[in-house]
């Protein structure tokens, strides 16, 4: 006789707590903002806490002008979108999302998905057949692995590369079996906080007639004189570029932007786009006002990355880019026991372990929000020196 789903339910989440994978989520009382407050497992109210830990990296999910906005669309076009996009999902929010985005990033056309995840999931579904090689870094984010899997099931060959290797790129390109190719890669990498080698990347894909995806999800925002990513700040423009609108932006959602052909293909071919209920018009008006107020508004900008210059001029570290910094620890368990002492000074800073990270590399990943004041990072500088970190 077949065991129940529930026996079966309960055994994998016994050995998953054996091999120490169980994660509990932070339960927040307050918005993604630096002085922040946590439920604890009881459900009474926290001490606050400084979050170190939020995507949130220009602070424009409590900006009020954003806020205006989703308010003014509810009381226009109500809660909800009421369909798919190819239905009656489709308003004039989404399509002024679209272009606001085209225009920013240099497009012709672009495509907001409700999620980065659908977005990167079905741009290489929609893209696949069985005459295309993709070529995948291999800390690249889940939705681009899961988006390769389902490529690969749809006939496309698959090579996965080391980190950041541009000669295994090259020779991946170079013995490709099928007549077209395309390399992708996170730009900047959400672990590591490094970019991608995408002058060199771009260098290759013309060399050897590939196409080139950017998953820009982590630096647009946050990277470049104007924030505007990879494309920006090394001036070269990859076939496709990925904003994820749940980062810098503050709000939620993908946006694809490329040219007009390949956007028309995902309009009609990806099945996220096709198949799933558009984005919400209050969704759609934080993003829309978000991308006009980086448009505007270089201040934004200017002031995330003084945060990260003086985060790395306070620390002795190396400069670099962007505002995720991993602090490195090593083993889990002392990764997790420097979390929770960081969380009893007033801290909220994740550990983050295998299998995100590879066994005996787990790190604290710190994220930086142009919202910080120098006094709280003054402060975490000073306990992460108190921990040897």
């Amino acid at each position: 006789m077949n065991e129940s789903l529930e026996k079966v339910a309960s055994a994998r989440l016994d050995k998953w707590r054996e091999d120490g994978l169980w994660r509990s989520p932070s339960v927040f009382a307050s918005g993604q903002v630096p002085e922040s407050s946590l439920r604890t497992d009881a459900g009474k109210m926290a001490k606050d806490a400084v979050l170190f830990s939020s995507s949130n990296y220009l602070g424009l999910a409590e900006h009020p002008e954003i806020k205006s906005a989703v308010k003014d669309s509810v009381d226009h076009y109500g809660a909800g979108s009421g369909g798919s996009r190819l239905t009656t999902g489709t308003s004039e929010l989404h399509v002024a999302v679209e272009a606001a985005a085209a225009r920013l990033t240099g497009y012709s056309d672009s495509v907001f998905f409700a999620t980065g995840y659908q977005a990167n999931l079905s741009t290489l579904q929609a893209l696949a057949s069985p005459e295309l090689t993709i070529i995948s870094d291999a800390r690249n984010h889940a939705s681009i692995i899961d988006g390769c899997r389902l490529a690969k099931a749809s006939g496309a060959s698959l090579v996965v590369t080391a980190h950041r290797d541009t000669r295994a790129v090259e020779d991946a390109l170079a013995n490709r079996t099928t007549k077209y190719a395309l390399v992708v890669t996170d730009g900047l990498f959400s672990m590591d906080g490094v970019l991608a080698p995408l002058p060199e990347l771009s260098r290759l894909a013309r060399d050897y007639g590939a196409w080139l995806m950017v998953d820009d999800a982590h630096s647009f925002g946050t990277v470049g004189d104007r924030g505007l990513g990879l494309p920006e700040y090394f001036g070269v423009q990859p076939d496709i570029q990925l904003i994820t609108a749940s980062k810098a932006l503050g709000a939620e959602g993908g946006i694809v932007a490329t040219s007009k052909p390949v956007a028309q293909l995902l309009r009609q071919q990806a099945r996220s786009f096709v198949f799933s209920t558009s984005p919400t018009p209050g969704t759609s008006a934080a993003v829309l006002a978000a991308l006009k107020l980086i448009e505007s508004d270089p201040s934004l900008v200017n002031q995330l990355q003084g945060n990260i210059a003086y985060w790395h001029n306070t620390r002795g570290t190396t400069p670099q880019q962007g505002p995720i910094i991993p602090v490195h620890v090593g083993d889990e368990a002392a990764a997790m026991d420097a979390s929770a002492a960081l969380l009893d000074h007033g801290f909220i800073v994740p550990a983050i372990r295998w299998p995100t990270v590879a066994r005996g590399a787990a790190i604290l990943r710190v994220t930086l929000m142009a919202t910080h004041t120098r006094a709280q990072i003054d402060a975490l500088c000073a306990e992460l020196d108190q921990l040897g970190l």
